[in-house]
């Protein structure tokens, strides 16, 4: 999830910023980056340094911030964070538009950190919010989580479950600048993979995704589908619980 844009203020002036979070449901482990904007370069760095913490996700769950899904209204464009994942294997997973509660253990997260960080502490400028919140995070993995048991998880703590898990590395030297061309500028290429956007279908049997609105019929208003993007078969799959309804 994407928190912000926050603001700290000190003896410099009001500092702007933006908090990343990500969290893994397996071992409620969390990674953190906190950041002056939600540009490309700053999301792109962001799960590079979640995935080598937490491991490398088979999917990702997030909400629709643009700067991740892409698109505009004269067609699908596929964003430089949306292209990484599918470069590394990872299935992007897009909640419905309008529904927080479909995150609710990041956004449990996000109060928590504010609650310790930001509403405890005086941060005058960002440093102090990275060195207060990576303090935080010690104390996160380390405080007995209530949805870890012992029977089933090894442990209730978040940062033992984590060290013990099975857990997919990022490519040995896998690195951004070898997809930077003279100017500096990232072109990542558009890989096999898939990306799901679940969405209400409207009264007019309609769904709104990143390149625009696409009719799935009538018959479908107000049922939850699954609009499948595979951009190797440059193909758009609509389920309904787990049957293709429209291609």
């Amino acid at each position: 999830d994407l928190v912000g844009p926050r603001h700290v203020r000190g003896p410099r002036g009001v500092t702007r910023f933006f908090a990343c979070h990500t969290l893994d449901r397996a071992s409620r482990a969390a990674a953190a980056s906190y950041r002056g904007d939600k540009g490309t370069e700053a999301l792109c760095a962001h799960f590079l340094h979640a995935w080598t913490v937490l491991g490398l996700p088979v999917a990702s769950q997030m909400d629709n911030e643009l700067g991740v899904v892409g698109g505009n209204p004269h067609g699908f464009t596929f964003a430089q964070v949306l292209r990484l994942g599918l470069l590394l294997g990872v299935h992007w997973w897009f909640i419905p538009v309008g529904e927080p509660g479909r995150n609710a253990d990041i956004e449990s997260f996000n109060g928590l950190w504010q609650a310790r960080v930001l509403d405890r502490h005086r941060c005058p400028d960002l440093p102090a919010v990275r060195r207060l919140s990576a303090r935080f995070l010690r104390y996160y993995h380390a405080a007995p989580h209530r949805q870890l048991l012992v029977g089933t998880h090894g442990s209730r703590f978040p940062g033992a479950v984590l060290s013990t898990s099975r857990r997919r590395r990022l490519p040995r030297g896998f690195t951004l600048a070898a997809y930077r061309d003279a100017h500096g500028a990232l072109h990542l290429p558009l890989a096999r993979g898939r990306a799901s956007f679940v969405r209400r279908v409207g009264a007019t049997g309609t769904i709104l995704l990143p390149g625009g609105t696409y009719r799935v019929g009538r018959r479908l208003a107000g049922q939850y589908v699954v609009a499948t993007l595979y951009p190797h078969r440059r193909q758009l799959v609509i389920t309904l619980e787990h049957r293709v309804v429209k291609r």
